[in-house]
């Protein structure tokens, strides 16, 4: 696993929220957020929803059960395959969702924020919910603004891939 995931993110979980495209699903393979498991989940989702694959994702997603246990599956597509920004910017939704539903306390979560926000390079649209950072003009502070703020960039984010 590479140093920006901290933990893996289930295919079910993304598929409820995103179709990710081949270089975000690679870039999610590269740097962590998805194990073999989960990318089998994926291309197979798509394709039983009649989305058109890569060879190599078709590959993946009609593997078995003992080439997901043995690692014995094609690499996938280069991460390249998008713009950066674009590309971590799915990941940073889908890693803010995932910590949001996962029962950590405020202290616990605004903590993993604030790595993420370090992992990602500080986007600009983690700052609303990093500890150390003020809040927006007029924006409520502590943890109940953050919450709040941060509430509201998954309301957009799910909206925004929802409808892509």
């Amino acid at each position: 696993m590479n140093a920006m995931a901290k933990f893996k993110i289930p295919g079910s979980f993304i598929v409820e929220r995103v179709d990710l495209t081949t270089g975000e699903v690679a870039y999610g393979k590269h740097w962590g957020w998805l194990d073999d498991p989960s990318v089998v989940q994926i291309y197979l989702h798509k394709m039983q929803a009649g989305r058109p694959l890569l060879e190599v994702e078709e590959r993946w997603a009609l593997a078995l059960s003992e080439e997901i246990r043995s690692g014995d599956l094609p690499d996938l597509p280069p991460e390249d395959l998008g713009d950066p920004h674009e590309l971590s910017a799915v990941w940073i939704y889908l890693s803010l969702a995932w910590l949001r539903q996962s029962g950590l306390s405020d202290q616990q979560l605004f903590d993993a924020i604030e790595e993420l926000y370090a992992d990602f390079e500080y986007p600009e649209e983690m700052e609303g919910f990093v500890k150390y950072m003020p809040p927006p003009p007029g924006g409520k502070g502590g943890f109940a603004g953050m919450a709040e703020r941060l509430e509201s960039f998954l309301r957009y984010s799910e909206d925004l891939y929802r409808r892509r």
